[in-house]
């Protein structure tokens, strides 16, 4: 939960929100947990879904978790023009 918190902290509304697909301006950043662990939004949700292991049947989070592995193979394979670019 705080990786979720601490990118969206970084990030801002326009940066987690995938803004940068809308035309957005959004800053490279390389602040924990960018630049430690690759894909620190969808780790963060991971690791939340796995918290919830005592209050959720675990075939529902296993799919959770896979739509996001899922996901993040997907954005691997994207155009890095699509991407954010650093500010200058």
């Amino acid at each position: 939960m705080w990786f979720s918190f601490r990118v969206y902290q970084l990030l801002g509304e326009s940066g987690t929100y995938y803004g940068v697909r809308f035309g957005k301006k959004i800053p490279w950043v390389t602040e924990f947990p960018f630049g430690y662990i690759k894909d620190p939004q969808y780790v963060g949700s991971i690791l939340s879904l796995v918290a919830l292991l005592c209050w959720v049947p675990f075939q529902y989070i296993v799919l959770w978790c896979l739509g996001y592995v899922f996901m993040i193979l997907v954005e691997d394979k994207e155009d890095p023009a699509t991407r954010a670019k650093l500010l200058s």
